[in-house]
């Protein structure tokens, strides 16, 4: 269900025409001057049947927006959020809630490791089983 979930996210930001060659699932390759990498928890797992397997989770996703200074990675951020901001996944099987935005992180410099800024993003919604 995980996998379903992280393949949906990312087929979503991939459909921007500046994201699609710069989205990564966690592990970053090639060292991009403009990304967004994202992370999406294992869901909060509950039922609210009273028999059956089926399951609901909660989900987290994360999403750091990275660019060479301030203005790139607000960019990629915005890109981000027009993308994510109120949209439904569509996973097989499964019914989605919109995207809710609950968190954002100031753009700030990477300056330990890459000399990038990035922003960070944190969206939720709930999956159901159909």
């Amino acid at each position: 269900m995980i996998r379903d979930h992280a393949a949906a996210v990312r087929a979503r930001l991939e459909s921007d025409s500046v994201l699609a060659t710069c989205t990564f699932e966690g592990l970053v390759t090639d060292k991009p001057q403009r990304y967004c990498s994202f992370f999406l928890n294992s869901g909060i797992r509950f039922t609210d049947r009273l028999s059956g397997p089926d399951v609901s989770a909660d989900f987290t996703l994360t999403v750091h927006s990275v660019g060479a200074d301030p203005f790139g990675a607000q960019a990629v951020a915005e890109r981000v959020l027009a993308q994510l901001l109120n949209y439904t996944l569509t996973v097989p099987g499964r019914s989605c809630s919109r995207m809710r935005h609950t968190m954002s992180v100031p753009t700030d410099r990477d300056d330990a490791i890459t000399d990038l800024y990035y922003s960070v993003d944190e969206f939720s919604f709930t999956s159901d089983p159909i």
